[in-house]
This record gives structure tokens, C-alpha cells and sequence, in this order.
């Protein structure tokens, strides 16, 4: 291989990586207490799961080596914003409680780092605990639409956007609702505020305005009052309800797919001509999540399925897929 077609391959391999930037996040994770956090260092923590593929779990702490100029051009922070918060991130703790046993312990995200001068590159240890959270071995997840989230200003549409994600992966029959007290707001976005309404100002106002800026999901709230005896209602909570755009579910394969998988089982999808048979087959998607031929009850293999996916995918980009008119 000569150096150019080395330059082009290597080209290639990042724009596909920024092609495909949907990544799981362990819910465990997104809903695990961060402190002292700001929003680089919410952004360094997500760009964590884009580079935990070759982790090993099975030790206690591993090394992740990092590609700074990746970093930089993923996360789109300066190198300085990167060193400076990087050095913050080892006083970041991630807490773990386990009530029944009644103990408490916290985790230091990033206990050592190692940057190596002129070659734009670092090395970081992570406890595998740790790394399990962020990137979930099991099916605990929801995917975050990390291009979106580097895009965001503001680090409260940043811990906003993978609650959002998570109401948005609840089946067709639940509602993708969340209602939060006064006590969860301050919680969940590390503020200490006395009352609902300066929440409403100084973070659902604004979080509800970038987000409602991008493309593809955002939210609405209502502010829940109550009586208590005389005088006026007061505020106890907040009603958030996810609003997900049309084009959302078409922004990627892998998110038609899950849609369709979670709200068109038992439905006849689309009528097709069966290449290897020439036989019309009359597609539907299992209880399981599976596509099948309805009339006659087969399943496809994985080859054939994905195939059927790619064909479906496209009818609905195309807005031919009737199903979803």
C-alpha cells in the first residue's frame, strides 16, 4: 500500500466513525450521581464510550489509549479545554449506593493519566467497574446520538439529552414521560435551587431552546401545582414528555430498526417477492423483535433479515413504506 492510499484509507475509516455516531450508555450510568462535573467533563465522559471497544473488563483497571486530534475533532474541544479538564476529571467521583447493605462508595472516574508530549496521544486508567457503567455488558442501555450531544452548549441539554433517550427507547405502550420533584430536578442536574420555577428559568427554559434548535429530539414540560389549604397553589413537580421528531427514526438504520421492532410487532409491514422462490411473502415483525413471513410462519436468518432490513430502510427514507404514512 502506497503512503496516499494510506492517507485515503485512514480518511475514510474517521468519516465513517462520525457517520455512526449512535453509542450505548449503560442506563446505570446516565442515571448514577456525577459530581463536580461541568460540561467538558460531561462531554469527555460520553467521548469514553466511543473508545472502550478493546477494554478489558475482566481487570480491575485498564488502560484506554487516546488519539488526542480524534478527541479534539470528536468532542470539539480545544487541547488546552481537554488537558485542563482531563487533570479536573480524577477529582470526579461516580457514587454507588447499595441500600440494603447499607454502604456508600465512590469511584474516582480517572485515577491516573499520562500525557505524552509531541506525540498527541495520552493514556488513562479506568476502573472496569467504572467502564461497565458507561458501556453496559448486558442490555441496560440507551443510545445517545453522541454528534448531537458534542454539539450542545449548554450542560444542562447535555444531562438532559440521554433522559430524553432513554424515555424515547420505552415500548409504544408506556408512556416516554418522566415527573420529577423539586428534590430529583436538583438532583439530577446538580443544583440547589429553593423552588420549581427557578429550575423552569435557569434550566428547562434554556435546555428546551437549544434542544428544540437541533433536528431530531427534544421535549415540553408542564409544571404540576397543588393545593395546601389556603393560599395560592404551589409548584411540587415537573412533567417532562419527549418530543421526537418524524425524521428521528429514519436518522439511522439502527434506530429504524429498534422503532419498528418496538412499535409494529404483530403488523403487516410490506408484501414482497421472495427472490430464491419467486413466492409472495407477507412480512411482519415477532413478538421477539424478529422479521417472518406471516402466511407461512418462516423466520429468516441473519443474512437474509438484515437484507430485508436494508430494503425497508431505504422504502422509508424514500417515504414508500405505507406502514408508517
Amino acid at each position: 500500500m502506497i503512503h496516499s492510499e494510506w492517507v485515503e484509507m485512514k480518511k475514510k475509516k474517521f468519516t465513517e466513525q462520525k457517520l455512526t455516531p449512535m453509542k450505548k450508555i449503560s442506563n446505570n450510568f446516565i442515571d448514577n450521581t456525577i459530581n463536580k462535573n461541568n460540561l467538558n467533563a460531561i462531554k469527555t465522559i460520553f467521548y469514553l464510550a466511543t473508545v472502550l471497544d478493546d477494554f478489558d473488563f475482566n481487570k480491575e483497571i485498564g488502560t484506554l489509549k487516546i488519539d488526542l486530534k480524534k478527541m479534539f475533532k470528536y468532542t470539539n474541544l480545544t487541547a488546552q479545554e481537554a488537558r485542563n479538564n482531563l487533570k479536573a476529571m480524577q477529582e470526579t467521583s461516580i457514587t454507588f449506593i447499595n441500600e440494603e447493605k447499607k454502604w456508600e462508595l465512590h469511584i474516582v472516574l480517572i485515577p491516573r493519566i499520562e500525557f505524552f508530549y509531541g506525540q498527541n496521544r495520552i493514556e488513562i486508567d479506568l476502573y472496569s467497574k467504572i467502564a461497565k457503567l458507561i458501556v453496559e455488558v448486558k442490555d441496560n442501555y440507551t443510545y445517545i446520538d453522541t454528534n448531537i450531544l458534542m454539539s450542545l452548549k449548554s450542560k444542562h441539554s447535555i444531562r438532559i439529552l440521554p433522559l430524553l433517550e432513554k424515555l424515547r427507547g420505552y415500548s409504544s405502550h408506556i408512556a416516554k414521560r418522566k415527573i420529577m420533584s423539586l428534590e430529583d430536578l436538583n438532583q439530577f442536574f446538580g443544583t440547589k435551587y429553593k423552588n420549581i420555577y427557578e429550575i423552569e428559568r435557569k434550566i428547562l427554559k434554556p435546555a428546551k431552546e437549544e434542544l428544540d434548535s437541533r433536528p431530531l429530539i427534544s421535549f415540553v414540560y408542564r409544571v404540576q401545582m397543588e393545593s395546601f389549604g389556603r393560599g395560592r397553589p404551589r409548584a411540587t413537580s415537573v412533567i417532562i414528555d419527549v418530543v421526537i421528531r418524524p425524521e428521528y427514526y429514519l436518522s439511522s438504520k439502527r434506530i429504524f430498526i429498534e422503532y419498528m421492532r418496538k412499535d409494529y410487532i404483530n403488523r403487516d409491514i410490506l408484501k414482497i417477492i421472495d427472490k430464491k422462490t419467486g413466492k409472495p411473502m407477507l412480512l411482519s415483525i415477532s413478538k421477539y423483535g424478529k422479521l417472518y413471513d406471516k402466511d407461512s410462519g418462516d423466520s429468516f436468518d441473519a443474512k437474509r433479515a438484515n437484507e430485508i432490513w436494508d430494503r425497508l430502510y431505504v422504502l422509508a427514507k424514500k417515504g414508500e413504506l405505507e406502514i408508517l404514512k
